[in-house]
């Protein structure tokens, strides 16, 4: 993205955070701070960035986003991301949530053609180049975003556009395989959505695997290659982070919070939570 694209644009001069914007599925996120890698949840979508660069980390795998290089999260996924800011250069970003069944109309109106994907990576997350094309649609959706009337009438023609252009992007493969049915990438989404909205519940690999209609180790080797981690492991970094959120965002006691992840144990959940996050969760409480 060239500079020019985030001049005189009043809906990126706000505080740093999350914002809201006039169309649902798009939010500004703003920070002056470098921020070091720390535990987040991606949640099916897209992240453009408008100045600053950002690493997101999965197991071993790393993904640089920046003005050149826009990130797909076509599923649920636990990253540990490092945020590159300044007070003179904050980092900015669009977080575009992927509309499901846009995406599904557009990749089987893309069926029939026969374009090259380089990237054969299993791994449920991708980076990808910013092309010409998509710099143009980004200021467009930027432009209509500072108008209600234009974001409510114009806005879904041109998502529709953005996300054409991400799906025709040589490491797209990852994308298409996670929005057709048919394929175990797409069984292992409904997997993850079932853990993601079921974190508080108990969890076993019989009724994970049966969610997805497969085997347990079939289940377990293909979650394994999307994910980088195990059901056991995913299930844990999952209900930590929403440990995190309900301790810095909702006040909520630190024994409410492990009764309500299901630990037996107080102390328990307070070691994990310092082994995942690298302090306590009354010093989480502590900092907000």
């Amino acid at each position: 993205m060239k500079k020019s694209i985030i001049e005189n644009r009043e809906i990126l001069l706000v505080e740093d955070g999350i914002h809201d914007t006039h169309l649902n599925d798009i939010k500004i996120f703003k920070t002056q701070n470098y921020e070091p890698k720390s535990p987040l949840i991606y949640d099916v979508c897209l992240i453009l960035v408008l100045q600053g660069k950002k690493i997101a980390n999965l197991a071993s795998n790393r993904f640089t986003f920046d003005c050149d290089n826009y990130l797909v999260v076509p599923t649920t996924l636990p990253l540990e991301c490092e945020t590159y800011a300044t007070k003179e250069e904050p980092f900015i970003s669009l977080i575009i949530s992927l509309d499901r069944q846009m995406m599904v109309d557009i990749i089987e109106e893309l069926s029939h053609r026969d374009f090259k994907i380089e990237n054969n990576s299993n791994v449920g997350i991708f980076a990808d180049k910013v092309t010409e094309q998509i710099e143009d649609t980004t200021a467009k959706l930027l432009d209509i975003l500072e108008s209600k009337e234009e974001s409510m009438i114009l806005g879904k023609g041109v998502l529709k556009e953005l996300f054409y252009r991400i799906a025709i992007g040589q490491n797209a493969k990852m994308l298409h395989k996670m929005f057709l049915e048919e394929n175990k990438e797409s069984k292992i989404a409904k997997a993850l959505k079932h853990i993601h909205d079921n974190y508080n519940k108990t969890l076993d690999m019989d009724s994970l695997a049966r969610v997805c209609d497969m085997s347990v180790s079939s289940f377990h080797n293909h979650f394994k290659k999307i994910t980088s981690h195990t059901p056991l492991q995913y299930i844990k970094k999952i209900k930590l982070t929403k440990a995190k959120d309900m301790l810095v965002k909702h006040d909520y006691k630190v024994v409410d919070v492990a009764d309500e992840l299901g630990y037996d144990n107080p102390s328990h959940f307070s070691r994990d939570f310092k082994s995942y996050f690298g302090y306590s969760p009354k010093e989480a409480k502590a900092s907000c």
